[in-house]
């Protein structure tokens, strides 16, 4: 890419500082990464602050990933000492897998309130980069609405305790990242599933990068969803023949690259082109 991708807004210095101050208060926490970057949405800064707590790690929007990979890191993880999970937090039994796999987390704390005839709420943080859907799995759990959500990074601006049963109070915190991308291509990867603002960054150039990956990485599903394609020429030239085959186009026939980069964007990101993991097993 020809700039460089980096963003880090203030309120994320501030969410990281607050994590800190509330990581005392939690008995453990939910790790939400997106299925389809399990690995590249770990935030080093997160772990930094969070390694001595039990953590469920919750692999979201596993709809949109492809299934073997998801497995496969299902089980990387798992033999790294992880309790991990897959999921899609819209599905209808996202509250019971969840709450399925707190419980065997916290087995041994469960067991000594039990022994002391004691009754609470387990305090538990959510934490990820932005929009990887930590606001709609506490709905989830809630089983209505308690925090907004948005398919776009940045919507939860603040922390806030949720008390979805009789069991769990959970703390929704704005997705953050980290101050520096040394590596770019983790950054591209952040940026195509929508989880660096799109305000910050060039779509035109992002949308191309996109298609290039997945002409090179996804040939078929590329084929299947916008035709085949001389695979001989430049990639712009294939490229530039997808944007005229989509229509877009702009008055006297040049080529709306703008409105091409939303839009085989917005194709990935809902999984319109397939069921595709970026991050490599």
């Amino acid at each position: 890419m020809g700039y460089k991708i980096n963003w880090f807004p203030g309120h994320m210095k501030k969410t990281l500082d607050e994590m800190q101050k509330n990581i005392k208060l939690c008995d453990c926490l939910i790790y939400v990464l997106d299925a389809r970057i399990p690995e590249s949405s770990l935030n080093p800064k997160i772990d930094e602050i969070v390694s001595h707590k039990p953590i469920l790690y919750v692999l979201n929007k596993s709809d949109l990933a492809n299934p073997s990979k998801t497995k496969a890191f299902v089980q990387k993880f798992e033999k790294q000492g992880k309790k991990v999970l897959s999921i899609t937090s819209s599905a209808s039994n996202a509250k019971a897998l969840i709450s399925t796999a707190l419980a065997e987390l916290l087995a041994e704390k469960i067991e000594k309130n039990k022994q002391k005839n004691v009754v609470k709420n387990f305090k538990i943080m959510v934490i990820g980069v932005p929009n990887t859907g930590k606001s709609s799995i506490i709905n989830a759990m809630a089983s209505k609405a308690k925090t907004v959500t948005g398919n776009k990074a940045g919507v939860t601006k603040s922390t806030q305790w949720v008390k979805v049963d009789s069991n769990f109070v959970l703390l929704d915190t704005p997705g953050t990242l980290w101050p520096r991308f040394d590596d770019q291509n983790l950054a591209l990867k952040l940026a195509y599933v929508g989880s660096i603002k799109d305000d910050v960054l060039d779509i035109s150039e992002l949308g191309f990068e996109l298609m290039k990956y997945l002409i090179i990485n996804h040939e078929n599903l590329v084929i299947s969803r916008y035709g085949d394609f001389d695979k001989d020429a430049e990639f712009i030239d294939i490229y530039d023949e997808f944007c005229r085959r989509r229509g877009f186009i702009l008055r006297g026939g040049e080529i709306d690259y703008l409105r091409a980069g939303r839009g085989f964007l917005d194709d990935f990101r809902t999984g319109r082109i397939g069921k595709i993991t970026l991050d490599e097993i």
